[in-house]
């Protein structure tokens, strides 16, 4: 019985190579004990020779004392060191659970690692994977719309959870001020039985919206001025960010201390918030710190004798804070850009006082190939927290060692990639080979990170220009929010 198994499984391995995998291998008849113990017997039997190799030579427990143990280090040298340090191994990105198809895409590019392969955390091969995400595709089943108090209204901005729902529970924020969830495991035929479920966050337009670590709250930043922090199952405001005096554009959070959160307006302020000092004066607290006009080119003008007597006149900022990151690698080390020019700066939290000059620690070389200024309308880090991307309005997206923050190490662009307003965003893929960006020319563009000057794969789709993206974790879902009033999923074959 066990042979006829034997012969139907090797005919499936025939039929179908993947089983060589899956399948393990048969299991040995119970009747043949062959534990250790026995093989330690004196009475065993023994091994027939092979003619001139010599026979396998036993150990005998009685041979041995109880305090004593084999030498096996009789033969080595004393003169060889030995250390007695641990290795450091070095800690590698946390992958989720991947799917069967990108699971046999993974193993087929970088190799098993039951077989001695690689896996993606690890070693980096310079191998184009353009192929796979020219496969990312929509069709109708995956438009989602937006209804207004009139009309559909366009959404803003849209970011994926890292755990609920398997890390595809997208929320969305739309002109309006709504939020609402969108679960991208399925296609639009869910919402026609049953209401989407959102709810008012704010009174304006929502600019951003991120998820904390554990996706039990968020924190949107609004055109009223202020920032919210929500508890996401009840729906209910636990705090409100104030004390900007413009719209709120960028908003996150410290992947090292959680309860530390940054807002950037276009006041040209960057302010700093604890979310554990909640309730211990009002709803409505202050920031802890405060980085106010950190890109204006305000600069005190040389008095004449006319007005020698007069206070000096600053020039007013003319610069919001387009994009706020903590970098990864330092906790208190915080990455900022403007929307006047091509320049990023770092701040060090530790130096920052509301009543001093703001003073960066780092400031990049102006990476703009254009012969004029340019801003940047969004700043973000990659997974790993080495890479720093620009979208700057020259139609290039520069990136940065965030190690060593100088010149642009690398730029994205094509011959039709529009950057044409603030609106337009990026995303990086989780496993941070791919770049995306919006664009104004209603498309969408992908760049392999290893391969700067390809062309990127576009993607065709919406009737307008398109602001916003988010990644799923999986790598293998997009999402794409454009003025068109239209979010739409992008899906690896375009199957949900």
């Amino acid at each position: 019985m066990a042979e006829n198994s034997c012969r139907r499984r090797k005919k499936q391995t025939q039929d179908n190579n993947i089983l060589v995998f899956l399948t393990p291998p048969p299991l040995s008849d119970i009747t043949r004990q062959i534990n250790n113990a026995n093989c330690r017997l004196e009475t065993s039997e023994p091994v027939t020779p092979t003619p001139g190799v010599p026979p396998k030579k036993r150990i005998k427990c009685d041979n041995l004392q109880n305090d004593s143990q084999p030498d096996f280090f009789a033969n080595i040298p004393d003169n060889i060191p030995v250390s007695t340090s641990s290795r450091l191994i070095k800690d590698t990105d946390l992958y989720y659970g991947l799917s069967l198809q990108n699971a046999l895409f993974q193993r087929e590019i970088w190799g098993s690692t039951i077989m001695g392969g690689s896996t993606m955390a690890s070693r980096r091969w310079n191998v184009s994977t353009r192929f796979f995400i020219k496969d990312f595709k929509t069709t109708d089943n995956n438009v989602f719309r937006f209804l207004g108090d009139r009309n559909f209204v366009a959404p803003f901005v849209c970011s994926f959870s890292h755990v609920a729902c398997n890390g595809k529970l997208l929320a969305a924020a739309d002109e309006e001020g709504m939020v609402g969830f969108i679960d991208a495991r399925y296609d639009n035929t869910i919402e026609l039985e049953r209401v989407r479920n959102e709810f008012r966050a704010h009174d304006n337009a929502v600019f951003d919206v991120v998820w904390s670590h554990d996706d039990c709250s968020m924190v949107t930043a609004s055109g009223d001025q202020t920032a919210k922090l929500w508890d996401v199952e009840l729906q209910q405001c636990k705090s409100t960010f104030g004390g900007h005096t413009c719209s709120v554009k960028s908003v996150n959070f410290n992947p090292l201390n959680p309860n530390l959160w940054v807002t950037s307006s276009r006041d040209g302020n960057i302010f700093i918030w604890d979310t554990r000092l909640i309730g211990m004066c009002s709803e409505a607290f202050k920031p802890i710190i405060s980085i106010r006009n950190a890109h204006s080119h305000g600069i005190s003008k040389k008095r004449s004798k006319k007005s020698s007597q007069l206070p000096p006149v600053r020039s007013k900022p003319t610069s919001s804070v387009t994009g706020v990151q903590f970098l990864l690698n330092q906790d208190l080390l915080l990455a900022s850009s403007g929307a006047s020019d091509s320049i990023i700066k770092y701040w060090d939290l530790r130096n920052q006082d509301a009543s001093s000059n703001p003073t960066p620690v780092q400031t990049s070389v102006n990476g703009s190939l254009a012969k004029r200024p340019h801003g940047i309308s969004d700043l973000i880090l990659d997974k790993s927290g080495t890479r720093l991307y620009a979208n700057s309005t020259d139609n290039y997206v520069y990136m940065y060692d965030a190690a060593n923050l100088g010149a642009p190490i690398g730029y994205f662009t094509s011959q039709t990639y529009r950057c044409s307003t603030f609106y337009i965003r990026l995303a990086c893929s989780p496993d941070g080979r791919y770049i995306a960006s919006g664009s104004s020319d209603k498309s969408i563009y992908i760049w392999e990170v290893d391969f700067p000057g390809a062309e990127p794969v576009v993607l065709k789709a919406h009737e307008s220009e398109v602001t916003s993206l988010s990644w799923s974790k999986d790598i293998e879902t997009i999402a794409s929010c454009s003025d068109d009033t239209t979010l739409r999923i992008w899906r690896i074959g375009g199957s949900s």
